[in-house]
């Protein structure tokens, strides 16, 4: 009997011990974390949080999660579903080393109360990186939208009304970054996977501020060195002069407005540009060149070494706005909204042009597109 309780005594005391370096490790994160945020809402903000978030422990992070079966993939963010005070929510955990998940939150919590923005409910710093915690949507990345055809709410979701929509919602968040805080935000890494389309209402949310940078109070612009961003969206200036601007985002925002256009991938469009101007490439090259762009898609890596600047306006050339515009939208409308594709595309053109100083403010791209909007239901009324 005396072994029993000794051995009892013995396991109790070193369940008790592991609890206890348990706490201590989840104490020291939420310290280390948490000073983290607070130093972003301060360098952000002056410390003024628009919206209050929650905090959650690492408990309840586990038992809202325990019997999750279904998660969102979004690049270099994994999402989960769980369940918090019995309302389902989507739970995101850090998956990159290089996303500074302080400043997502921070940024997040500032932009919450936006339709376009996903909405933060609150946070877990108990873990080695922190955790955010989101409301729940039932949705699918722009990405998947455009790109995986065989999604059944694709046509529907992809209407030309629904693209001008999609396109003025993530106008209108970027705005807020550059316009709203104490200095501009520059996104730096807008693509089509950083955008959530809410299934049941069609709404764009933007989720993912973590690579985003705040230019310095009273500049127009921030040198540094190191690129990050994502092959194909990033601003030529600012890759090859290390230069941030808010015609950064712009420039990305100009790349996204193009898929929506086409259809197509950036690297379906790189590709085509690729094998239209080179010459005497046998198969086998040809084969390294796609798996170059595949590990550029799997890595999300923004080191390359095969770039072709201002591929958009190569892309175009001398084609017929009719020829590059997604079969599916023609289907819908055909020629009555050729005039509007060419303005659309106009404007595609000057987001997109390599000179940073000769591209719009998103102010104004989200102004024209607002327009564009108008006249299509204008349009759309005389129609039906």
């Amino acid at each position: 009997m005396f072994f029993f309780r000794e051995l009892l005594l013995t396991r109790k005391t070193l369940f008790s011990s592991a609890s206890a370096e348990k706490r201590k490790k989840e104490h020291d994160c939420y310290l280390k974390n948490g000073s983290a945020v607070l130093e972003e809402l301060l360098a952000l903000c002056d410390g003024n949080c628009r919206i209050p978030i929650r905090y959650f422990s690492a408990i309840e992070i586990h038992n809202a999660i325990r019997h999750s079966k279904s998660k969102m993939d979004l690049s270099d963010v994994s999402m989960v579903t769980g369940l918090l005070d019995n309302r389902p929510v989507l739970v995101r955990f850090n998956t990159c080393s290089f996303n500074n998940i302080h400043r997502d939150i921070a940024i997040t919590a500032q932009m919450s109360h936006l339709k376009n923005v996903l909405r933060l409910v609150g946070c877990c710093l108990e873990f080695e990186e922190a955790v955010m915690v989101y409301e729940y949507v039932e949705g699918i990345s722009l990405f998947d939208l455009l790109f995986k055809k065989d999604n059944l709410n694709r046509k529907s979701l992809l209407s030309w009304g629904n693209r001008l929509r999609v396109a003025r919602e993530v106008a209108s968040a970027i705005l807020f970054l550059h316009t709203e805080f104490t200095t501009p935000i520059i996104h730096r890494d807008i693509k089509p996977y950083k955008v959530i389309i809410d299934d049941k209402s069609g709404v764009a949310k933007i989720v993912d501020f973590s690579l985003s940078m705040s230019l310095p109070p009273g500049e127009l612009k921030l040198q540094r060195d190191g690129v990050c961003g994502t092959l194909g969206y990033v601003d030529p200036e600012y890759y090859y002069q290390s230069i941030i601007t808010q015609k950064t985002d712009v420039y990305s925002f100009g790349i996204l407005l193009f898929l929506l256009l086409t259809g197509k991938t950036v690297y379906d469009i790189i590709d085509r540009v690729n094998s239209k101007e080179t010459t005497d490439i046998d198969e086998e090259d040809a084969v390294e060149e796609d798996n170059f762009m595949d590990s550029v898609i799997l890595e999300e890596t923004i080191d390359f070494k095969i770039f072709p600047t201002n591929f958009v306006d190569r892309y175009i050339k001398e084609s017929n706005v009719m020829d590059i515009a997604d079969p599916t939208i023609l289907e819908e409308h055909g020629i009555e909204i050729q005039q509007q594709l060419e303005d659309y595309l106009d404007l595609v053109k000057k987001c997109t042009t390599l000179k940073g100083d000769d591209r719009p403010y998103i102010i104004h791209v989200a102004r024209e597109l607002c327009r564009m909007e108008k006249c299509f239901r204008a349009l759309a009324l005389t129609q039906n």
